[in-house]
């Protein structure tokens, strides 16, 4: 039972000296039924308050740091500005309570039910709201940093301008959520769900976003340098003007997302998913793009100096008068590639499939083609000058008046290429000898077979004006007309 005395104080009068001269007695209001009473700016520190009954009482700006809250009852109290730190309130019952600009420092919160609580502006640095129940609640500009929302359930919840850096947010569902201009610096958000949120101007600096879903999500001039996307799902996400500085977006989903002015530099895109993408829009800095989907992208005119495409998917990608000196595209899939005019100078295109690409006009002077596929690939004029061809395959290509002097191409296959005007190192003359001598033979056999078909024709029309002259002379032969 509540203490008497400690009651009498409280309710009427002379409280706040009684604390001041007994800083040491514990308050004590064990099952104190203070429904409705005016507390407010009261002293309840470290005050024992289990199962007390203080339904819709007026505890404005009171001090409950450190009390003892357990089972207590808080039906439509008024919280506002109220002090809480350090106060175990889990389980708690808080639904629809006005806690605007209460402060929770290193509060705990685990299992309660906050939901449709308006928390705008509450200082909740280091608070555990685990298993909390936070649907509907107001957290607008809130100080959420190192929060924890482990198994929190968030639908609905307003955290636009709250600060959630160093929150804990792995696995929580955020769908939907208003977010913007919220600080999310260094939060820790791995598997987070985040789909058609609103997280526009937020700074995300240093966050890990590791395979969270934020697909259609709204990022519009959010700054994300140095965030680690590995594995994040950004498809049809929002980016325009985005910071994507210095991240992790390894094997991350960007097909259809909007990259309208983002600045990407010193980032990690290997293995990422571009599929369609101009990235003539996008401020594109230094970046690595090993095994990068990238098929039907348009790269036309960017300076791509010595970027990593090792293994990178580029079928019908348009890299026309790009600068990709030095570049690694080492096992890279090009095949129907545009790359006309392309500076391809000591790149290293080893292994790569280019078949049916357009490479005419490129400078491949020193690039490595070694055991690359070029069947069927534009090469007209390219200049290929000390080029490493060895066991490349130019089967079929159009190599006229393509510069190969001084190339190496030991190994290299021209069958049925075209060699007209091309300049060839002695080692390979033969080659023009062969498809000289091919296409020889290939005349005869193509004037042999017109001969034969000639011939056919001739038998088949002289048949023809045998069978008539027989039908002429002996009607029976005649073929019978329609039924009539």
């Amino acid at each position: 039972m509540a203490n008497v005395e400690h009651l009498r104080l409280l309710l009427g009068g002379g409280w706040a000296r009684f604390r001041q001269e007994n800083p040491r007695i514990v308050p004590d209001f064990v099952d104190a039924d203070l429904r409705d009473a005016d507390l407010r700016g009261v002293d309840l520190s470290k005050a024992a308050l289990t199962r007390a009954r203080l339904d819709g009482a007026d505890l404005r700006e009171a001090s409950l740091a450190g009390a003892q809250l357990d089972l207590a009852r808080l039906d439509g109290a008024k919280l506002d500005a109220a002090d809480f730190t350090g106060t175990r309130l889990d389980l708690l019952d808080l639904k629809g309570c006005s806690l605007k600009g209460a402060t929770f420092t290193g509060a705990s919160l685990r299992g309660t039910d906050l939901s449709e609580c308006d928390l705008s502006g509450a200082r909740m640095p280091q608070v555990n709201l685990e298993g909390a129940v936070l649907e509907r609640a107001n957290l607008s500009g809130a100080d959420l940093s190192g929060a924890s929302f482990r198994g929190a359930r968030v639908a609905g919840i307003a955290l636009a301008g709250a600060n959630l850096s160093g929150a804990f947010l792995e696995g929580v569902d955020l769908v939907g959520v208003q977010l913007e201009g919220a600080r999310l610096d260094g939060a820790y958000g791995i598997r987070l769900r985040a789909s058609r949120a609103n997280l526009a101007r937020v700074s995300a600096r240093g966050a890990n976003f590791r395979e969270a879903v934020l697909a259609g999500v709204n990022l519009e001039g959010a700054d994300l340098q140095g965030a680690s996307l590995n594995h994040a799902n950004l498809s049809g996400a929002k980016l325009e003007n985005a910071r994507i500085v210095g991240c992790d977006a390894q094997a991350a989903d960007l097909r259809e997302a909007i990259l309208t002015g983002a600045i990407i530099d010193n980032t990690q895109l290997a293995a990422a998913q571009l599929d369609g993408h101009d990235l003539r829009i996008p401020k594109v800095g230094k970046v690595s793009l090993v095994r990068a989907s990238l098929k039907g992208a348009t790269l036309a005119g960017m300076n791509l100096r010595g970027t990593r495409f090792d293994q990178a998917r580029l079928e019908g990608a348009d890299l026309k008068q790009a600068n990709l000196e030095g570049a690694g595209l080492e096992g890279a899939w090009l095949a129907g590639a545009q790359l006309r005019g392309a500076r391809l100078r000591e790149a290293n295109l080893s292994g790569a499939t280019l078949t049916d690409a357009d490479l005419s006009g490129c400078d491949l002077m020193l690039a490595n083609l070694s055991r690359a596929e070029l069947a069927g690939a534009d090469l007209r004029f390219a200049h290929l000058v000390g080029a490493d061809c060895r066991g490349a395959s130019f089967r079929f290509a159009d190599v006229r008046n393509a510069d190969f002097t001084r190339a190496t191409l030991g190994g290299a296959h021209f069958w049925g290429a075209r060699l007209a005007k091309a300049k060839l190192p002695a080692s390979a003359l033969h080659w023009k000898l062969v498809m000289a001598l091919a296409a020889f033979v290939l005349t005869v056999q193509r004037k042999k077979q017109e001969l034969e078909q000639r011939e056919r024709l001739r038998k088949l029309r002289e048949t023809t004006k045998l069978v008539r002259e027989l039908e002429r002379k002996d009607p029976r032969l005649r073929r019978p007309g329609p039924n009539r």
